[in-house]
């Protein structure tokens, strides 16, 4: 007698037995799992939003515990020498302020000496460039018309007296207040990390934690210093590069590299772009003032590619891909201040990681010690 699979007409069509993986229900871990990875996705949504709402106040507070990390190991030498905590904090808050404030008195004079010749560069740039304007008039005119909309935008809809009072209003308050984060973080952050000590549960989590704080410091303060000595060697350079091309006010172009290679990827694009309206405002042809900016450039890709990852990347790895979005993502959310910010942020975050997963590895090991020595027992 035929068995019941071999007289059925169509048996490749029969539906295929479901495997057992299909059929099985999700576990009551996946399902922690799962709910915890939208928890945290809901948070990171909810404190972007938060950030951004609070920009005013959450970016000057967030630099100035940045450069608080930055500045507490000069605070300890003090403290070393038997000065107390709150004078030790005071003077460098006063160092740092006086440095500031010297670094724009020594600029003052070449500022206003090319923000004066500011409409001969454009005005320079305008007649050297014409084909180029022209160029870049007619894609707009194309784009107004494929668009229906027009190519002109307005900035400001209000009075522009208020404006600036609101701007300028906005920026001392933010000064006011990044000097304040400074100040009160140098004078507390060994009571502030005491109190966050006790908190921790477990001699573990406080050895946790005291590592995470001592992390913290010195890897924001290595990667500062050795970004600053860097930025300084380009800023030397670059005011070379302006001396010998015979611009005015070399040491101008010094600062203005030093400062704006701080700003990843932007920064010495917009260098490179003023050294070469600055030189289109003697050179007798657009090629004659392309070296000035090319030199510089060539520098910076040196910089980049060499110099930074061989003193940078050995002490203080950091996936570039990482170090781009975190960049992109803070100047989205803060503007250039949240671009020079955005690699000390993700150093943070990166040690906070690393402790946290030293101190379950840790805890981890303590149990199965304590499970043996049960067992044994």
């Amino acid at each position: 007698m035929l068995s019941s699979s071999a007289w059925r007409p169509f048996p490749r069509y029969m539906a295929e037995p479901e495997s057992a993986e299909e059929t099985e229900e999700v576990t009551p871990y996946e399902h922690d799992l799962i709910v915890r990875y939208a928890i945290v996705g809901i948070f990171l949504i909810l404190a972007t939003a938060s950030l951004a709402l609070t920009k005013v106040i959450a970016m000057p507070v967030t630099a100035g515990v940045i450069f608080g990390l930055v500045l507490g190991p000069l605070v300890d030498v003090l403290a070393r020498h038997r000065v107390p905590q709150h004078a030790a904090a005071a003077l460098v808050v006063l160092l740092f302020i006086g440095l500031l404030f010297g670094a724009i008195a020594i600029l003052a004079v070449p500022v206003a000496g090319w923000s004066d010749q500011a409409p001969a560069m454009m005005a320079a740039l305008q007649g050297k460039l014409a084909g180029v304007f022209a160029f870049m008039d007619e894609f707009k005119r194309g784009i107004a018309s494929i668009t229906g909309k027009g190519a002109e935008l307005s900035v400001s809809q209000g009075n522009p007296l208020f404006d600036i009072a609101l701007t300028s209003s906005a920026a001392a308050g933010g000064l006011l207040i990044f000097v304040a984060t400074i100040y009160f973080w140098l004078a507390t952050r060994r009571h502030l990390k005491a109190r966050v000590l006790r908190l921790c549960l477990g001699r573990g989590a406080r050895r946790s934690a005291g590592s995470f704080f001592e992390e913290i410091e010195s890897r924001v303060a290595r990667y500062f210093a050795l970004v600053t000595m860097i930025n300084l060697g380009m800023g030397i350079l670059t005011m070379a590069i302006a001396w010998v091309a015979g611009l005015p006010f070399p040491v101008f172009w010094g600062a203005l590299a030093f400062l704006l290679n701080y700003l990843a990827f932007i920064g010495p694009i917009i260098v490179a772009i003023m050294l070469l309206a600055g030189a289109l405002l003697d050179a007798p042809s657009i090629l004659a003032a392309l070296w000035p900016a090319a030199a510089y450039y060539v520098l910076h890709l040196i910089e980049g590619n060499a110099v930074t990852p061989v003193f940078v990347g050995n002490r203080l790895t950091i996936s570039p891909f990482l170090v781009f979005i975190a960049f992109i993502f803070w100047l989205w959310l803060w503007g250039p201040v949240g671009a020079v910010l955005s690699t000390p942020i993700v150093i943070v975050a990166m040690v906070a990681q690393e402790e946290f997963a030293r101190y379950r590895r840790e805890k981890a090991k303590e149990e199965a010690e304590e499970a043996g020595e049960a067992e044994a027992a």
